[in-house]
């Protein structure tokens, strides 16, 4: 097979996730609706730096574990190496990726290693949502919110809504993750369409910056034409 990157990962024996009180609150419900079967979505909201990889990541564990396959779908290609990195170190080559950066050929390799079980976790851009998996136990979209899970070329279609079509079939469980949810998620998930999990403390105490929002148009009134504001310009002065 043609294999749309270079490292060869090995398996290894994964190190177990230790999780703190609160990513082990937000993973025993978000397990709860893996294990019941009802093609259910659940957000998983987090600021940033709290954590949520590793929470999806040991559910990505128990699902595999249950002879399941699973899709995690990232925003742009960018960002599809290093998750790849993290997986392959921790799945081997049992990662499948795909992202419209690869040739015809190596997308048709890895659609095979996928449809013929090699591959259990399908990993990349919104074209992953389509991996032809027989048995799917776990989707997630990671940075949910992201405008590029939109296909803006015919066919047009978004992928969260494919997701949630092949949840429903398999009876698996879509996972949305976001520090900022897009706000269709976010009702959904305030009115109880979806489960709701929320991630308030950053890992290992680290702390936010504060942020400070200034008016330009203040800006405009007093002198100051430019893009930056005085107080910013004064900060990086």
């Amino acid at each position: 097979f043609r294999k749309p990157y270079k490292e060869n990962f090995k398996r290894t024996d994964p190190e177990s996730i230790v999780l703190s009180e609160e990513q082990q609150k937000a993973f025993d419900g978000i397990s709860k609706l893996c294990e019941d079967k009802k093609g259910s979505t659940a957000l998983l909201f987090g600021v940033t730096g709290s954590g949520k990889t590793q929470v999806f990541l040991k559910l990505v564990d128990s699902v595999i574990d249950s002879g399941k396959g699973v899709i995690v779908m990232v925003p742009e290609i960018s960002l599809t190496p290093q998750t790849l990195s993290l997986f392959g170190e921790r799945y081997g080559n049992r990662i499948a990726v795909f992202h419209s950066a690869m040739s015809q050929g190596q997308r048709m390799d890895e659609w095979k290693r996928v449809k013929n079980g090699q591959a259990v976790v399908a990993i990349g851009t919104r074209s992953a949502v389509f991996a032809p998996m027989d048995n799917i136990g776990l989707i997630v979209m990671d940075e949910e919110q992201e405008h590029t899970y939109k296909s803006e070329q015919s066919p047009r279609f978004h992928a969260r809504n494919v997701a949630k079509f092949r949840v429903n079939y398999h009876n698996a469980l879509l996972l949305l993750a976001s520090a900022t949810p897009s706000m269709e998620s976010y009702f959904a998930a305030e009115n109880g369409k979806y489960g709701r999990h929320k991630l308030t403390n950053r890992y290992g105490g680290a702390q936010l910056p504060d942020v400070t929002t200034v008016d330009m148009k203040s800006e405009i009134f007093s002198g100051n034409s430019g893009c930056i504001s005085r107080r910013l310009a004064d900060e990086l002065d």
